[in-house]
């Protein structure tokens, strides 16, 4: 890092937080909330000093997670912020605070970010919010979350284990920071990620592709198409297949009445599947053709005489004739 002054470049001085007298929650932390965007450019902050953990027994757990954030494909992303040099704990810290998080529904994220907006913000207002940065976040992309650990230096024993999980299909970044105190006396904050490399297939030689095939991976990356997108591009579940409708064990609806309802009468629980994204689920009660938040909404309506309690995430309650979701029919198709 150097000031320039026409032909003369003068060097900054690495400093700490410490040497400029900043902490870790009231500078760095604010930071990062203020401006997401110094670790990712993708992701929106949900809340901060997140402690909403409950242990096995039911006590509250102590842990507090700095930041927790939600990228583009409605993925929820850990942080954990260190005051320069990162302890070599820390991977083990983090690990912890994803698989807590990776717990929360998309009512209960709803209601932490209805608290990190304050003011007179509802949960709806803040599900709302969610759903406008990524339209297609649900409980199940909830599932997997990323990690980031933002620190001022990462020893070997950080690197080599951060290094391990990424190659174990962890998705796990380390992003250094480091202050710099200018000779005009200016304090400056760079960032860089330090691991995975950034775009490390830029500095290979390679076939140059057309403008318009990059900007379409470019595009492609830039979304993750929702599971039915999915399906019906990849004609993965042919024409005319029968699915079954199945209410899952987990979700925040009156489940008895439902399946009540369903069992009723046998067509009322059977979708033909048509590869279609404007209508892919023709329900043999009616023989009309549906799009799947609509028909399940519109069967927990029927059935219960009142609107869905949570967040519907249909494609959970379509199930093929070896009891496999959308979901997990989509999962791995790219």
């Amino acid at each position: 890092m150097f000031t320039v002054d026409g032909v003369d470049a003068v060097p900054a001085q690495r400093i700490s937080l410490a040497e400029a007298g900043l902490l870790e929650r009231q500078h760095l932390q604010q930071w990062v909330i203020d401006h997401p965007e110094l670790i990712d450019s993708d992701m929106k902050v949900v809340t901060f000093e997140c402690g909403r953990w409950v242990a096995a027994g039911g006590t509250p757990a102590a842990d507090r997670l700095d930041v927790l954030g939600l990228d583009r494909t409605g993925r929820l992303v850990v942080v954990e912020l260190k005051r320069d040099r990162a302890p070599d704990t820390v991977t083990m810290q983090a690990i912890n605070y994803a698989a807590m998080a990776r717990l929360f529904s998309l009512d209960t994220l709803a209601e932490v970010h209805a608290a990190h907006l304050g003011g007179d913000t509802t949960t709806d207002e803040a599900l709302a919010h969610l759903k406008e940065w990524d339209e297609g976040v649900c409980d199940e992309t909830l599932r997997t979350p990323r990690i980031i650990l933002m620190a001022g230096d990462f020893g070997p024993t950080v690197t080599n284990t951060a290094l391990y999980l990424y190659e174990s299909g962890i998705d796990i970044r380390l992003v250094r920071y480091q202050l710099y105190r200018t000779n005009g006396g200016e304090t400056v904050l760079s960032v860089a990620q330090l691991l995975p490399v950034p775009d490390a297939e830029e500095y290979m030689v390679r076939p140059r592709s057309s403008s318009g095939t990059r900007v379409a991976t470019q595009a492609a990356k830039a979304r993750r198409a929702s599971a039915v997108e999915r399906l019906i591009f990849h004609k993965t579940i042919p024409d005319g297949t029968e699915l079954t409708i199945v209410v899952p064990d987990q979700v925040g609806q009156d489940r008895d009445t439902i399946r009540t309802w369903l069992a009723q009468h046998p067509d009322r629980a059977r979708v033909h599947w048509h590869n279609d994204i404007s209508g892919p689920a023709e329900w043999a009660h009616d023989n009309q053709r549906w799009q799947l938040i609509r028909l399940v909404t519109h069967i927990i309506e029927t059935a219960t005489g009142q609107p869905p309690r949570a967040q519907v995430w249909a494609q959970s309650w379509l199930r093929d004739q070896n009891d496999r979701t959308l979901h997990h029919l989509a999962e791995p198709l790219p």
